[in-house]
């Protein structure tokens, strides 16, 4: 119905999407089958849909004959689009598919409130919370726009492999051994059942890093005497056996080494993890053995065989003002894109280890009695500054608690805003803490008339400037709440 009603319109398809890897891997499944459908179209990449941003967008509205797709974001505004496209401007040839609680929606549960949202607007709205489908785990937003793509053509199964990148980069792959649930799961069988990925077993390590590099900085798996210290970490495979150089000098990856080797390895770590740190085997195992997903269509050892790999990528592509290039990747492009971003995600990654080092080495991590915040001042920008708040929720740094939310804020460009990234370990969120809640409630609370949400354990917004000493209180207040009932 939706490709009839474009087709009649004769207008040009404009896609909005967000601009991290779940984001831009919404909007190349889009791209791509309107591109197979000989339909024009165009992607804009939005950091947020903000207030501003929608009046922008309605604004260029005026006398142009298209259709509009909002993709990863849409849900958490949808009043605000309702009243600028649809009440102001009698405006309804727009489309939100999104995978986020809906506005003014606090918690999965609030079913009467889902209920009425759907009926009132699914029209115009698809969202999987209308269905009894946990947003934040079982579909990502680039998993709704492959079942809007599969909808459109069956061939477009082909991108179930894209969608299973944009759900590793939201974390959604967060099952025994990194194993996917729900839609999730439906979209990987379509991906292995067209030979568009394999799963294998295999050590819970980068796969594309020198195996020595890879295993000393691992963000899951921490070894006293090797973390951190690549040369020890390279002594202690050498007495394994393995022959760990390449023709060419350099080590091995992960992705370079047989089925022996990596047994060899395992066997290795479980035994020093029982010795050093007195872990049972099986405990270690755990998170030592995941599931990973590989791309058939890829090459083999490259940063797009691994989607995990790929999926990091694609955000640093859209952390780095850089989005075009990741979308492009994703469609397909494996000439100059590609190329352009290796050079992106090295400085990522630097941007990232010094944002990290300025936190830790400078204690600029603060304390409140239920939260913790830091801000990124002139060092941590808004680009990152959410990435940065995650690594230090869920990884291992010294001066963070994780049985508190922590709050990363990062002054905006040329605006007297901040950027606020709240992060919460799936600890803490399993115990009743929501910060897409929490943020609306502290807004409200605050005096603020801003857009705010996500999902319990990461959601965001922006705050005045003269207003985050209140806000952050208020959020104390609300967390507070939240742990007490």
């Amino acid at each position: 119905d939706v490709l009839t009603h474009i087709k009649e319109l004769h207008s040009s398809i404009h896609i909005y999407t967000h601009l991290d890897a779940d984001g831009l891997s919404s909007g190349a499944i889009l791209g791509k089958c309107f591109l197979r459908e000989n339909l024009p179209f165009q992607i804009t990449t939005l950091r947020q849909l903000e207030k501003v941003e929608i009046a922008k967008i309605s604004e260029k509205i005026n006398g142009i004959n298209r259709y509009i797709i909002f993709s990863d974001f849409g849900s958490g505004q949808y009043l605000e689009l309702e009243k600028q496209l649809i009440e102001d401007k009698k405006f309804n040839s727009f489309l939100i598919l999104d995978h986020h609680l809906p506005q003014k929606v606090s918690e999965k549960g609030d079913l009467t409130l889902i209920d009425n949202i759907y009926t009132k607007t699914n029209r115009w709205h698809v969202n999987p919370y209308f269905f009894g489908i946990d947003g934040s785990q079982e579909i990502s937003g680039a998993g709704l726009c492959y079942y809007f793509a599969k909808c459109l053509n069956q061939r477009n199964v082909d991108l179930s492999s894209i969608a299973i990148v944009g759900a590793i980069g939201d974390i959604q792959n967060k099952g025994p051994n990194k194993t996917f649930q729900g839609l999730n799961k439906l979209i990987l069988e379509d991906a292995k059942n067209h030979n568009q990925i394999d799963v294998i077993n295999d050590l819970n390590f980068s796969s594309i890093k020198p195996i020595n590099e890879a295993i000393a900085y691992s963000n899951d798996i921490k070894l006293p005497g090797l973390t951190k210290d690549t040369n020890k970490t390279l002594i202690f495979l050498q007495t394994l056996g393995i022959l760990l150089e390449n023709s060419d000098g350099t080590i091995k990856s992960l992705n370079e080494l047989n089925q022996e080797d990596k047994q060899k390895i395992s066997s290795a770590i479980i035994e020093y993890s029982s010795v050093k740190l007195g872990i049972k085997p099986n405990i270690i195992t755990k998170k030592l053995i995941i599931n990973r997903y590989l791309l058939r269509n890829e090459v083999k050892g490259s940063g797009l065989y691994d989607a995990s790999e790929f999926s990091k990528l694609l955000n640093a592509c859209g952390r780095n003002n850089y989005a075009s290039l990741g979308i492009a990747i994703a469609m397909g492009d494996r000439k100059r894109s590609y190329q352009k971003s290796q050079e992106i995600l090295k400085d990522y990654k630097k941007s990232l280890s010094r944002s990290l080092s300025w936190i830790h080495e400078n204690n600029k991590i603060q304390q409140k009695e239920y939260i913790q915040y830091f801000f990124g001042e002139d060092m941590i920008p808004e680009n990152i500054i959410g990435t940065v708040s995650s690594m230090l929720i869920f990884e291992k740094y010294k001066g963070v608690d994780k049985s508190k939310p922590i709050f990363g804020l990062a002054k905006r460009k040329d605006e007297d805003v901040f950027k606020v990234s709240g992060r919460a370990h799936e600890k803490i969120v399993d115990k009743g803490i929501n910060l897409s809640k929490a943020i609306r409630e502290a807004c409200e609370l605050s005096g603020l008339d801003v857009l705010g949400g996500g999902h319990p354990p990461a959601a965001g917004t922006k705050i005045p400037i003269d207003k985050v000493d209140i806000f952050l209180e208020n959020c104390n207040i609300v967390i507070q709440q939240q742990i007490q009932s």
